[in-house]
Formats: C-alpha cells, structure tokens, sequence
C-alpha cells in the first residue's frame, strides 16, 4: 500500500505507554465539541476522539487529522515558544477523558523515564510523516484517489465483501479530504453508479471491485 495513503490515517495508541504515568497528570472530561485551549502541559487522550482543524480567516474549516484513545498531542504550543496557533485548534469530536502533565512533571519523566521521551519523539515524526504525506497526496492526487486512501486506511478486517468504516460524516471527510462536500458527493455518487463502491453510510461503504480500488491505492 502506498505510504502516501498515510496523510489519512487515524492516530490511535501510539503513545499508550504513558498510561502508566496517569496518576502524576491532572484528569479533565470534556464534552463533544469543546475547543482544547490548554498551553502549558502535554495533553494525553485517555477516552474518546480529538481532531485538529485549520480556520482561515474567512472561518472555512481544514480538519487536518484525528486522535484516538492512547495519543499524545499539544506538543507544537508546548515546545515552540514562538508558535502561533491561534488558527489551529483541537476540538472534542466526542466526549473526551484526557490527563494534562505540567512541564515540571515532564521535566522530573524525562529524567525517570527516558523510554517516554523516545515514544514521545517517535510520536511527533509519525505526524510530520502524516502531514508531509497529506500535503502530497492534497498535491497531485484527484479527489477519487485522495478517497480510496482514506478508505483504505479505515478497511474492516475480514469483512466479505471488502468494507471500510469511514466514521465520519460525508462534510467532515470532504475537509479532511481538501475538497468541497459537493465535489465529493458527487464523487461517491458517480462511483456508487459505475460499481466500484455500495452507497455511503457513516459506518459502512462497500468496496465493490476490490482490484481496482487497490490499482487507485496505490497509484
């Protein structure tokens, strides 16, 4: 499969190590739709899912990924002092449980526990992969491409025929995707017609003809 299907990727558990530190950060739960504005800690998602979105001035919309239970994230606004992210925000997707660690907490972990260091860095070149491989991707794929990675990406073990769950909205994908919602509705209309998937649903879309959906992964 082509790396460059990874700019769509879910992060999910790729820092589940930490949850043996939980008890030295402090617990949050908050609700489906919350902006996360914490600055002055590194944010751990416990439960639930998180995306990070991109405004423009004009207040149009770029999600750019999402995180799952078992991820580090708020890392730019903690080590980059001169980092402005007053257009980019993390927003609850669902009702979330996260634990904030304070700088000092990370201070005293990076003395005690060096293995979290190096998950937390290897954290942080996965998503500069997943950006710099989205970026490609927005760059020279069209839009039926950019939607097979996404797919592909989001594919149920076992499933007979060939499904993927997609788990988001037709409009939070088409974001995702860089595209208008109308583009990509016409898009999976088009496809849905010419046999290459069944209709959409938010949980379920059936890859029909599985040979050419992996010809257009891979391209």
């Amino acid at each position: 499969m082509s790396n460059r299907c990874l700019g769509f990727t879910e992060l999910r558990d790729v820092n589940a190590e930490w949850r043996s530190v939980l008890d030295l950060g402090v617990r949050y739960l908050w609700r489906k739709g919350h902006y996360i504005e914490y600055r002055d800690g590194l944010l751990f998602l416990d439960k639930g899912q998180v995306r990070l979105t991109h405004f423009t001035v004009d207040g149009v919309e770029k999600i750019l990924w999402y995180i799952n239970a078992g991820c580090l994230f708020g890392e730019t606004p903690l080590f980059d002092p001169l980092a402005d992210d007053k257009g980019s925000v993390h927003i609850c997707a669902t009702d979330c449980v996260v634990y904030a660690f304070s700088r000092s907490c990370l201070e005293q972990l990076g003395r005690t526990r060096p293995d979290l260091t190096l998950n937390l860095l290897s954290s942080m070149a996965r998503k500069l992969r997943t950006l710099s491989n989205q970026a490609s991707s927005l760059y020279v794929d069209d839009v039926l491409v950019r939607t097979c990675k996404f797919l592909a990406q989001r594919l149920l073990p076992d499933s007979d025929p060939l499904t993927a769950n997609p788990g988001i909205s037709r409009q939070e994908m088409a974001s995702l995707l860089g595209v208008h919602r109308i583009t990509l509705y016409k898009v999976l209309r088009q496809q849905e017609e010419q046999g290459l998937f069944g209709p959409f649903a938010r949980h379920a879309v059936a890859i029909l003809r599985p040979e050419e959906f992996f010809r257009l992964v891979n391209s």
